[in-house]
């Protein structure tokens, strides 16, 4: 059984999942996380049992995903692939031995991020631990020794040791901004899922802000997003994926009330879910790369 979680939770997980509602006393302030858990042997992340204890009860959550009921390696061949041949079905989604992960991808290189390059025919894409990092995603709530090492599969879950144990995060992928996010252009704000490539925008160089052409856009699908919503004092609110840089180096997950953002303060910060079925991106031909989003430079995520 593990017995932490780190990052200030302690946890004594079972070695079998309880109810939600069963009794969890351990040591914390009642209606925050002080333990997380996951149980079951299946390779695939999404297809294990998750708990949180609160320090009163369990809630319990059990795998939804219907790939779930089928075997990691069902309709795949017996052994794993090489990266970048030909394949036909995107549905497939393979989990071998020794943590090896491939899957058939119509992006280059296999991620949707920060856009997807489509590709035709469809290729095989490979994934392999990170060194140091078990063959199998670890379960969180059990106990490791390399702080700080990073274990998750991809962008969308980060395992992470912290403290002494495993605890896994929502990752962070870089999706960007929402469909009516306002860009600054020479013929006034215009929702950013309307750019297109060569239409012109306002960007920054050396001597200030200039008028550009953009180089590229992106769009990328997404399911059961969530991103940062950052209300400013000028009173426009930005809907942009937690990873989405700003022109200062940081990112919207860095983004706190009190804050500022390119001298605007910020009133709001909070994590909330996507409303829209895509997120939107543009590069300005420049040599930042940046642009004004509701009057505030931010960066891209196509550079």
């Amino acid at each position: 059984t593990g017995t932490g979680t780190g990052t200030g939770m302690t946890s004594a997980c079972p070695s079998a999942p309880p109810s939600s509602g069963d009794p969890c006393t351990l040591d914390g302030q009642p209606g925050f996380t002080v333990a997380q858990c996951t149980w079951g042997d299946d390779p695939r992340p999404e297809c294990r049992v998750q708990g949180l204890c609160d320090g009163t009860m369990w809630v319990i959550t059990e795998p939804s995903a219907p790939a779930c009921n089928d075997d990691p390696l069902a309709g795949c061949d017996p052994t794993a692939p090489d990266p970048g041949t030909v394949c036909a079905d995107t549905a497939l989604d393979c989990w071998y031995a020794a943590g090896r992960h491939c899957w058939c991808s119509d992006c280059q290189g296999g991620s949707p991020y920060p856009i997807c390059q489509t590709i035709d025919p469809p290729e095989w894409a490979c994934s392999s631990p990170a060194a140091g990092c078990p063959e199998v995603v670890p379960q969180a709530g059990t106990s490791c020794s390399d702080e700080g090492l990073s274990c998750g599969p991809d962008c969308e879950l980060q395992v992470l040791c912290e403290g002494g144990f495993w605890v896994w995060q929502v990752g962070n992928c870089p999706r960007c901004a929402a469909p009516d996010t306002p860009i600054a252009t020479p013929r006034g704000d215009v929702p950013i899922a309307e750019l297109r490539v060569g239409d012109l925008v306002y960007s920054v160089e050396e001597d200030g802000f200039v008028v550009v052409p953009i180089a590229q856009v992106g769009s990328t699908p997404v399911v059961e997003h969530r991103v940062m919503r950052v209300r400013l004092e000028s009173g426009v609110v930005l809907e942009v994926s937690a990873a989405h840089p700003t022109a200062d180096g940081r990112t919207f997950a860095d983004l706190q009330v009190g804050g500022s953002l390119d001298g605007q303060r910020i009133l709001e910060s909070e994590l909330v879910p996507y409303r829209h079925a895509r997120t939107h991106d543009i590069l300005p031909a420049s040599k930042t790369g940046s642009y004004l989003a509701g009057g505030a430079l931010i960066g891209s995520t196509l550079r």
